[in-house]
């Protein structure tokens, strides 16, 4: 099997794909866009991506790019992030600290308390940190990157854990051209794109779960890249998409609201 994911190697990306299949061959992406092309082209057989993170939320990008490229999910990972300040020199000689903008987001708190001098340059991923500190060689530079971009990249790790919070987890998704078939214990993703405008809409369509006892795990929303104001609803739900109530459902929904079903897959939580 070939998987692609955002690369270069290290990142937690990385572990997420060898966390779903270890033996499958890893092909590294420069963006999560690129990931979706290698799956679109049939250059991967399925790609893993970034969904949410506890911390930092979505990632939008995954969202818009599944409509884009009609592809489907077929599973989910999730992986519990662990950040740790990597160097050559001391703590308080780090004058330039390389690290990914989420990153950053969840590691705020240490680095304005412990870095608060410190040149922050954006990366695109946290590979690419590990990739940058290691060509410097520099005492005065540093990364905030996970243990196996450390490992990889021969680097020394001055401080381990420097999340800001202590359950920091990141949910990955799975994305193939075909989704997963029913195990019992299931998720569907969707997303809902309403044709009409009226008060109570929104209302009316999450009444068309509640009234089925379908329990939703998840709702927001996205700008529709039209006009302004323009929404598209990203929902996730427990159940299968073959499951008759779930069926059922989305039929109703589909009276007044364009409807993609993003994918079924097997439920990790």
């Amino acid at each position: 099997m070939k998987i692609a994911t955002l690369g270069p190697e290290g990142t937690f990306s990385h572990e997420a794909a060898m966390k779903y299949d270890r033996k499958a061959s890893i092909i590294f992406t420069d963006t999560i866009r690129d990931v979706f092309e290698a799956v679109s082209k049939n250059k991967a057989d399925c790609g893993i991506a970034p969904i949410e993170n506890s911390i930092a939320g979505t990632v939008g990008q995954t969202l818009d790019y599944l409509m884009e490229f009609g592809l489907k999910t077929k599973a989910e990972e999730i992986l519990p992030i662990r950040h740790n300040l990597a160097g050559f020199g001391k703590i308080n000689g780090i004058k330039i600290v390389y690290l990914h903008p989420q990153t950053y987001e969840q590691c705020e708190i240490f680095i304005k308390r412990n870095l608060p001098k410190a040149e922050v340059l954006q990366t695109s991923s946290n590979g690419k940190s590990a990739e940058m500190l290691a060509k410097s060689k520099s005492k005065e530079d540093a990364a905030i990157i996970p243990k196996i971009a450390a490992d990889i990249y021969g680097l020394k790790i001055l401080k381990k854990d420097v999340q800001d919070a202590k359950f920091n987890v990141t949910r990955f998704f799975v994305i193939a051209k075909s989704d997963s078939k029913k195990t019992g214990y299931d998720r569907t993703s969707i997303a809902l794109y309403p044709q009409v405008d009226r008060p109570g809409l929104l209302y009316e369509m999450l009444g068309e779960f509640a009234k089925r006892k379908i329990n939703l795990t998840k709702i927001e929303s996205r700008p529709s890249k039209g006009k302004l104001g323009d929404y598209i609803f990203y929902i996730d739900f427990e159940g299968h998409k073959s499951e008759k109530h779930i069926g059922e459902a989305l039929k109703q929904l589909e009276k007044s609201a364009f409807v993609a079903v993003l994918g079924s897959y097997q439920r990790k939580y």
